[in-house]
């Protein structure tokens, strides 16, 4: 049945184009469909895959632009940011600086106040030491002053009078009761 299979299928067939007539396939059609795919092809390149490779080369040149655009403002960062933290520390240093400069003058003037403080304290004692020798001075003379007029006075009086102990010592006693009790 096989050898008389392969024989009736080959008596249908045509005499022409072999198996691609068994096919039903027409070289003619495929040379032109190919030739038709070529022609498409070539205007797809030309027109429409040359423009989409021109967008998308565009399109990466602008993204390698972007990224080193990118690159160059993070160095930029970078560096403004390493500045920023050396003029930070350096205006730290700085206070720093003025503060114990601050301190240091505090520190010197409050030494010239006491100093001055004292000086005054001291002349104000002196000058009062000199108002009570002064004053000692004042009343030690006052006191002799006295002293002395009683002195006379009871002198005077014994001589006016007759000396007896008695009368003595109420002469006394009376020129004693006369003395100022506060010689200031």
């Amino acid at each position: 049945m096989g050898l008389y299979a392969n024989s009736a299928f080959a008596a249908d067939a045509p005499a022409e184009g072999g198996l691609l007539a068994l096919l039903g396939i027409d070289p003619k059609t495929i040379i032109i469909q190919v030739i038709g795919f070529l022609v498409v092809l070539a205007v797809l390149w030309k027109f429409v895959f040359g423009k989409v490779g021109g967008l998308l080369e565009e399109r990466r040149e602008g993204i390698a632009t972007q990224l080193e655009q990118l690159r160059t403002d993070r160095e930029e960062l970078d560096r403004l940011t390493v500045e920023t933290r050396q003029r930070l520390a350096d205006i730290e240093t700085e206070a720093q600086t003025k503060i114990q400069a601050a301190i240091e003058q505090g520190n010197t003037e409050r030494q010239q106040i006491l100093a001055q403080a004292r000086q005054e304290a001291d002349d104000e004692v002196a000058r009062a030491r000199a108002e009570i020798q002064r004053e000692k001075d004042e009343a030690i003379s006052e006191l002799r002053g006295v002293v002395a007029e009683l002195a006379i006075d009871a002198a005077s009086k014994i001589i006016s009078e007759e000396l007896n102990a008695e009368r003595h010592q109420q002469i006394i006693d009376a020129s004693i009761s006369r003395l100022p009790s506060d010689p200031r």
